[in-house]
């Protein structure tokens, strides 16, 4: 009976206190996305700092209800002696959200991204880490009594532009967790099942990132990625260590 309690307060408290992902101002996650976005009127800016001295700008709008549209450009050696390499184009990414966030129902977007992460490789013709190119994903709130508020989201994606295996479905999970208004800690996991193929770095285990989020004024944060920490990649053409790669990234957010 007084477990039977207990589930049933932690439930009411998950349900009652959890907010919307479109009340979330900087909700994103590390490289997976979120069901939520930007709302309208407002636009989101981050900026990143990655290992190769590698810098990557976006940037994305509200457009309408549910709508979001963003842009993004970077390339690596931008930090650094060396010529920067420039990534061969743009990213482009939209999203829609079909199902907000209510006490019955996880929030449901879906939409495209093609901008992957980490060096440009040439001879393979892709990211180091792949775009999601299409991808569905859900996701849910909880507040969990003192403990915080918990996030928890899953998704599938495929990218028919750079996989081999037409496209092959990829599935992806993440968590995040809010101890305080100010700080945060993301987990999330790629399987990787479409870096498998030709093109393939991978090693099979998958890519595990872990971030830590301070948000140190209203709509202004930074995070502390450690990407990769599974080690899941061994190629000589990325010229990388045999370590997980870090970067920082900072986002601001603000309403037109």
């Amino acid at each position: 009976m007084r477990l039977l309690t207990v589930i049933l307060a932690l439930c009411i408290a998950s349900s009652s206190g959890a907010q919307d992902f479109s009340e979330r101002p900087l909700q994103k996650l590390i490289d997976c996305p979120s069901a939520g976005g930007p709302e309208k009127g407002s636009y989101d800016f981050e900026l990143r700092a990655y290992p190769g001295g590698g810098v990557l700008a976006a940037f994305t709008i509200g457009l309408i209800n549910r709508f979001a549209l963003g842009l993004s450009y970077g390339g690596t050696g931008v930090i650094g002696y060396d010529n920067p390499n420039w990534n061969p184009q743009p990213g482009v990414k939209v999203s829609y959200r079909i199902i907000n966030e209510s006490v019955a129902l996880p929030a449901l977007s879906v939409g495209f991204n093609n901008q992957g992460y980490g060096t440009w490789i040439d001879n393979l013709n892709r990211y180091q880490f792949k775009a999601k190119g299409f991808y569905g994903v859900v996701g849910k709130n909880f507040l969990i009594g003192s403990l915080g508020e918990f996030g928890g989201h899953f998704g599938v994606n495929s990218n028919p532009m750079v996989d081999d295996d037409e496209g092959s479905l990829d599935f992806f999970a993440a968590v995040d967790y809010r101890m305080t208004e100010q700080l945060a800690v993301i987990l999330e996991y790629s399987a990787a099942m479409n870096d498998n193929d030709n093109a393939s770095i991978g090693q099979g285990k998958g890519y595990l990132n872990v971030g830590f989020r301070w948000t140190f004024a209203e709509r202004l944060a930074i995070d502390i990625h450690l990407r990769g920490m599974l080690i899941n990649q061994n190629n000589k053409t990325i010229q990388r260590g045999k370590n997980f790669g870090r970067e920082i990234r900072i986002s601001y957010v603000e309403h037109l």
